[in-house]
């Protein structure tokens, strides 16, 4: 991996580095220790993002942990960019291959599960479950919720999600992940409608169409969400951040775009994040489908 900030104690000894300068550079504050053996240089740590910061933490565990660890779960998630909510775990996620026992440690969580070998892959140089497994393993794990927006995002990449469940066998929360593995949806392009279509199974609501294409005047509209004659939209207020002209611009166009759509007979309802805390916003759906 190029510019690797990551460097063993193994690797410094090699370079004729005594254990006496190494601890001499960590209180000094030259290194910084990421776990016992592991050390990454000055400022390292305090700069980068929570997210690159467990992955640093990852690699060290995975350096000290024997050849039979691959990154997995919440950790092998980060690793491929996937959402997690709630952020980065306070442990990283091994599973060994070997059959050991799992375990929880202080920086660690060690799993048991059983691992075909194409469940298992290289990347960056780390060995990790694929993408199809690392949400098969969250869904059996996590809420509904997490898991669908983990699966949201890899299915856009064609994770299989059904084969790899096929592989697992029976074990704890596989029905949640086959429950999963029949919701997730390629077409949702962000969290927050990943998120959306979660509430509104969870209240009840049609399953709308994504991303479909409308004709409104010769011009052509994808919606979020689509019910029959009305168009759900998720705001996620992050396309109106900075100010300035260009954020005015931003919220005439949106404006302009949505008089149009009203003026051609479809209903549109717009929801933020704060929407989907109760159900509010499910009784205006409602409102709207059935006006």
């Amino acid at each position: 991996m190029a510019d690797d900030p990551l460097i063993t104690r193994r690797e410094l000894v090699h370079r004729g580095v005594s254990d006496s300068e190494i601890r001499r550079a960590l209180r000094s504050g030259s290194i910084s220790s990421v776990r016992r053996g592991c050390f990454v240089g000055s400022g390292v740590m305090a700069d980068v993002s929570p997210e690159a910061r467990h992955l640093l933490c990852a690699r060290a565990v995975l350096s000290a942990g024997g050849s039979d660890l691959v990154l997995s779960h919440e950790s092998a998630a980060l690793h491929w960019g996937l959402p997690l909510i709630g952020g980065p775990p306070h442990k990283v996620h091994v599973t060994a291959t070997s059959g050991r026992r799992g375990r929880v440690d202080a920086d660690r969580y060690l799993h048991s599960h059983s691992l075909s070998p194409v469940d298992l892959t290289t990347h960056d140089l780390i060995c990790v479950t694929t993408l199809a497994r690392t949400v098969v393993d969250l869904a059996c794990s996590l809420s509904f919720e997490a898991a669908v927006c983990a699966g949201d995002a890899a299915s856009a990449e064609d994770a299989d999600l059904r084969e790899a469940l096929q592989r697992c066998g029976r074990r704890a929360g596989i029905a949640r992940a086959r429950r999963v593995a029949d919701f997730v949806d390629r077409a949702s392009e962000s969290v927050g409608e990943s998120r959306s279509r979660v509430y509104f199974d969870r209240h009840g609501l049609p399953r709308p169409r994504l991303q479909t294409e409308i004709v409104v005047d010769g011009r052509v509209y994808r919606p979020d969400f689509l019910w029959d004659t009305v168009i759900g939209e998720f705001d996620g207020m992050v396309k109106y951040t900075g100010g300035g002209e260009a954020t005015e611009s931003v919220m005439v166009a949106e404006k302009l775009r949505e008089d149009a759509l009203r003026a051609a007979g479809w209903r549109v309802v717009r929801w933020t994040w704060k929407d989907l805390a109760d159900d509010r916003l499910a009784q205006r759906i409602r409102a709207a489908l059935s006006a």
